[in-house]
């Protein structure tokens, strides 16, 4: 298995997470250096005291890593972060 880190450079706003992991089949988009990835949300868990920072599970629904899990960390009022992907090889 092996594990990539990805940037995001801007992403969802705190509705946008929240629609997106209550329903499965709706996903979200996070903006990276080579381009926007869509990601189904599984499961997301505010970190601190001013529900600032997230941490987010989920697998990705586009490009070349399609159906790849991965474990992120999110700032929404920053909208920036970093998705680490883990993809069975």
């Amino acid at each position: 298995m092996s594990t990539s880190l990805i940037p995001v450079i801007n992403g969802p706003g705190k509705a946008d997470l929240l629609r997106a992991v209550a329903n499965p089949y709706r996903y979200t988009t996070f903006d990276t250096r080579d381009g926007a990835i869509e990601a189904s949300i599984d499961l997301i868990e505010e970190q601190g005291p001013e529900g600032v920072g997230f941490t987010v599970w989920g697998h990705l629904a586009s490009s070349n890593l399609r159906g790849a899990f991965f474990t992120g960390t999110y700032n929404r009022e920053t909208r920036t972060g970093r998705l680490a992907l883990k993809k069975v090889a």
